[in-house]
């Protein structure tokens, strides 16, 4: 039984590599909206609504984070699943992604989440929306949950 579960490991392989071709996808996407903002810029004012760049900008930060944040739990799942103690393929891999754990991946995982929400949060205040208690819904969502991973990291630590 436990062989066939340790042989199951390999879907980690499968799970990974879908979310790197995820992580590219929005790389791809990040790229196009990055070069449509840029096209309004080479266009000229008048720079509004829908003509934005700085929108179409903010919003190819954002899927590059979302990017990240799939590149992130794909190594994650890698390191976790695939790697073996004292491997040198780790060497590569920058140390601050280096997991040893489900919960270190699942801290940096929420920290990717968090920069992304925050690039989100500030694309919205971008957007020149008025200003209305809706909109600050997801500011104050980022707060409660970097209060979250600032309890849980104080609480793993003891």
């Amino acid at each position: 039984m436990v062989g066939l579960i340790l042989k199951l490991r390999w879907l980690a392989v499968v799970i990974a590599l879908f979310s790197a071709l995820d992580a590219v996808a929005f790389i791809a996407i990040g790229i196009v909206r990055g070069l449509a903002g840029y096209q309004l810029i080479l266009q000229g004012p008048p720079w509004d609504g829908d003509r934005a760049p700085g929108i179409h900008l903010a919003k190819s930060v954002d899927a590059f984070l979302i990017a990240m944040v799939f590149f992130v739990f794909s190594i994650g799942v890698l390191a976790l699943f695939m790697a073996t103690k004292g491997s040198s393929s780790l060497e590569t891999v920058p140390e601050w992604m280096r997991v040893r754990n489900l919960s270190e991946l699942k801290f940096l995982i929420w920290e990717a989440i968090l920069a992304a929400l925050v690039i989100a949060s500030v694309e919205g205040f971008a957007a020149g929306h008025e200003v209305t208690w809706e909109v600050l819904i997801l500011p104050l969502g980022i707060l409660i949950l970097a209060l979250g991973l600032f309890l849980a990291r104080r609480a793993n630590v003891h």
